[in-house]
């Protein structure tokens, strides 16, 4: 085939079908022109060379179909460009923070298997991280391709804008009353063999006194451990390395019981109602009385939850070289002398398994506990006196 015909199949192979025929007409008669331009120049035929030459001078077929396609050019535009590294950098940001929590508890579990259990963290953030890009991608790429304009674009309020400081590390390190720039500043500052500065009201920079804390922040870091377990809860996010670990050289797999299977949608739809909760706290901080009178029976849900959970008997089943033990616990486990006792259980399977055991049900007692208090202190945000404004 020759050569132009071949360059101008690889042009039409890229195009729309009803235009294809016209633009690589148009195409052919520019080329052709252009070739016999160069060859009256030169007063012979162009060689194979020469040729290539000018077809390569027109563009690569890619690129000049591109000239003629409609629509965006570009998957990610530079008007969506700035949402989407930020929802990257929240993904990754997220993700991180749950697989630094998973691997501190797994080191606390078996601290012997710390170099098995860092590879595997480090493997699954690396699976995650690449989901949290190609899913934060796609969904600005369809934006792109379909002109679809999100209601944010154009209508966010100077309120929302309290989110976005939470993407600065030092911000972080202000909130928690830390002014690490301003202590540096002044010990470099101070003579040689001076006391150091001590942190006062007449240092402005390195006040005791904590800034305010944004008044949504609780709720806006409750969202996201909710969002997080919801992916998890559905299978959305794997966290590799929680269904098997190893204890005295040998491997356990861990499956669930069947009360997880009963309670998936209960704990599901408690999860989300919450989630939905703490966004109406980080979206509108100042509606507390409504927050508290939808709490109450979020956390009773809660609490029911917990108790069923509690008394099921079996949670978990630890199984190696064809020996089971169930995870599980009872009210008697809720006592000084089972602590105690977990000194002595040993790294056998049966002593693992009573040992978590003892702490997943203290760890449900506890939680029962926290969502009575929230009940009390969301009663008393509903029906406590408002205070008048300063």
């Amino acid at each position: 085939m020759d050569m132009l015909e071949t360059y101008l199949d690889a042009v039409a192979a890229q195009l729309p079908r009803d235009v294809a025929d016209d633009i690589v007409a148009e195409l052919r008669d520019t080329l052709l022109s252009q070739v016999e331009e160069r060859e009256e120049a030169l007063g012979r035929s162009l060689t194979d060379a020469e040729r290539e030459e000018v077809l390569r001078a027109m563009g690569h077929p890619l690129v000049v179909a591109a000239r003629y396609r409609k629509g965006p050019q570009m998957l990610i535009g530079p008007e969506l460009f700035p949402y989407w590294l930020f929802a990257v950098k929240a993904g990754l940001l997220i993700m991180a923070a749950v697989f630094a929590l998973t691997l501190m508890l797994r080191l606390a579990a078996s601290p012997l298997d710390a170099g098995q259990a860092v590879a595997q963290s480090f493997h699954g953030l690396f699976g995650a991280g690449l989901t949290v890009i190609g899913v934060v991608t796609l969904a600005g790429a369809i934006c792109e391709h379909f002109g679809l304009r999100p209601p944010y674009l154009d209508t966010w309020r100077v309120r929302d804008l309290e989110l976005l400081k939470f993407g600065d590390p030092a911000r972080w390190a202000k909130h928690l009353g830390i002014d690490a720039s301003a202590r540096r500043s002044a010990e470099t500052d101070a003579p040689e063999g001076a006391p150091r500065p001590q942190p006062g009201p007449s240092m402005p920079g390195l006040a005791m006194k904590p800034p305010r804390a944004w008044p949504g922040s609780e709720a806006l870091i409750s969202l996201i451990g909710g969002l997080v377990f919801a992916a998890w809860w559905t299978g959305l996010l794997h966290i590799a390395g929680l269904g098997r670990f190893e204890l005295d050289g040998g491997a356990v797999t861990v499956a669930a019981a069947p009360i997880w299977a009963a309670l998936y949608l209960p704990i599901l739809a408690y999860v989300l109602v919450q989630v939905a909760i703490d966004a109406l706290g980080v979206l509108q901080p100042a509606a507390i009385r409504l927050r508290a009178a939808l709490q109450i029976p979020v956390a009773v849900v809660g609490i029911a939850l917990a108790w069923t959970i509690l008394n099921a008997g079996a949670w978990f089943i630890l199984s190696r070289e064809g020996v089971d033990v169930a995870i599980g616990g009872d009210a008697s486990l809720i006592s000084v002398q089972a602590l105690r006792g977990m000194h002595d259980l040993g790294r056998t399977l049966q002593g693992t398994a009573t040992g978590v055991g003892v702490i997943m049900t203290w760890v449900l007692v506890i939680t029962m506990i926290s969502l009575g208090v929230k009940i009390g202190k969301s009663l008393w945000q509903l029906f406590a006196p408002r205070r008048p404004a300063r």
